[in-house]
């Protein structure tokens, strides 16, 4: 009997996790594993504010997959996934250059992920800057940089707070944790390179701390609107000690290079916006008819199956997996791909050996948001915590996420430094 050919679609948390967990069987020679990616790295999305802001390099929130499965039987295929034909069990890759390839499969598994979503809003794509990918990272992180360097050579004070005045939009766990950031690293920065009291009469007057502004911009009442009022409460004290101006209840209308608009309200100054406040799924074409959707994503059963398709699984951002009991879809979380993960994979395998298929439950074993440095809120089990053992649990959790000793260990290296070390502000090209 030939080898089930397994191809999965993402090298996100949903489609990484599905392979590692698949990876012994193939190792086995059981099973035939095939990854389909656009990157050639599993990129840690949660710490991706900490590269934006110079935390961490941008090398250490990114894991070659090639690394990742090296001997494990799992083969890697650096390309997008065009079209899914699911009557002919095959799916088109593309690569950059590469001509179009087509891969047959026994069983699918859609993890694309998501994408920003700007949900129309007049010029938000072209003037708001995503955080999605590493290079999203590198454009903030040059654009804070340029915007130190630019004010640094301007004499009118008015002028370097305009260059000098930073938004971030969205209230979630991304858009606190990426505000807080900022807000240390522009205050660090300035205080610590730009500004001098011994300028030269002739030079332009240096950047002072005070001038650099950070914005948080959110629609909803509350800020952090999944945690207890407590700790919504913490966590919006926090981000006024560190500077950040929390500005709820205001829904953004429109963008500019100098100011962010909002319903009946006044503009607020930002010559940099960076948008957090939403995702929407990347789903492949699908040849000949189309599967159900749920608000955008991927219908599935218990089972991750679509309904239409008992051999195409769907998992993570991309997948509208409703639990029992409720009437919304999962939220598309890095934690929530990971626990849909072990059950695609676990279902995968009980397919190739003949057992029977195990529903999924979700159970949510709390969450945790880091709100700058030395604090973080978050719920564990019903219980609620906040303050530096917290921050320094946040930490620990995420460590264990990485798949390899070396890069855990090159992080937890660079989060010593930071303790004693000013932030990185190499500009990348």
């Amino acid at each position: 009997m030939l080898r089930p050919h397994i191809v999965i679609l993402g090298t996100g948390f949903g489609g990484v996790y599905v392979a590692k967990r698949l990876a012994e069987h193939a190792r086995e020679g059981k099973i035939d594993v095939t990854l389909v990616g656009r990157n050639n790295y599993f990129l840690f999305t949660p710490l991706l504010h900490e590269a934006a802001t110079g935390a961490l390099s941008l090398s250490s929130v990114a894991e070659p997959l090639r690394e990742i499965f090296v001997g494990t039987g799992v083969h890697f295929i650096q390309g997008t996934a065009e079209t899914v034909d699911a009557e002919a069990r095959t799916v088109e890759v593309k690569g950059d250059s590469a001509p179009p390839i087509n891969i047959r499969y026994d069983y699918l598994v859609i993890g694309t992920g998501a994408e920003t979503n700007y949900y129309g809003i007049r010029d938000a794509a072209e003037y708001a800057l995503p955080l999605k990918t590493l290079a999203d990272a590198a454009t903030i992180r040059n654009r804070v940089i340029d915007a130190f360097e630019k004010a640094a050579l301007s004499p009118d004070r008015a002028e370097r707070a305009k260059l000098l005045s930073f938004a971030v939009v969205g209230g979630g766990p991304t858009g606190v944790e990426l505000a807080a950031e900022l807000a240390e690293f522009t205050r660090g920065i300035a205080k610590r390179y730009y500004s001098s009291d011994h300028s030269h009469p002739e030079e332009p007057q240096q950047c002072q701390p005070e001038e650099a502004t950070v914005s948080l911009v959110h629609a909803g009442k509350e800020i952090l609107e999944q945690f207890s009022p407590n700790l919504r409460q913490a966590a919006a004290k926090r981000l006024k000690e560190v500077g950040v101006a929390v500005h709820t209840g205001m829904t953004v209308t429109g963008i500019s290079s100098a100011s962010l608009y909002v319903a009946d309200n006044p503009a607020i100054p930002a010559s940099t916006v960076i948008w957090t406040a939403g995702v929407k799924a990347v789903i492949p074409k699908f040849k000949g008819r189309a599967p159900a959707l749920t608000g955008g994503r991927l219908s599935v059963d218990s089972f991750f199956r679509l309904p239409s398709s008992d051999h195409i699984f769907a998992l993570g951002d991309a997948a509208a997996y409703i639990d029992a009991g409720n009437v919304k879809p999962l939220p598309m979380l890095a934690q929530v791909a990971e626990k849909e993960a072990k059950t695609v994979a676990r279902n995968l395998i009980a397919i190739a050996v003949g057992e029977p298929l195990r529903p999924f439950r979700y159970r949510s074993k709390g969450g945790m948001v880091s709100v700058g440095q030395w604090f973080a809120i978050g719920e564990l089990f019903s219980k609620k915590i906040s303050g530096r053992l917290t921050w320094w649990l946040w930490r620990t959790v995420y460590l264990s996420k990485f798949a390899s000793w070396r890069k855990r260990i090159r992080i937890a290296f660079e989060w010593a430094l930071e303790l004693f070390f000013p932030r990185d502000i190499t500009k990348l090209s």
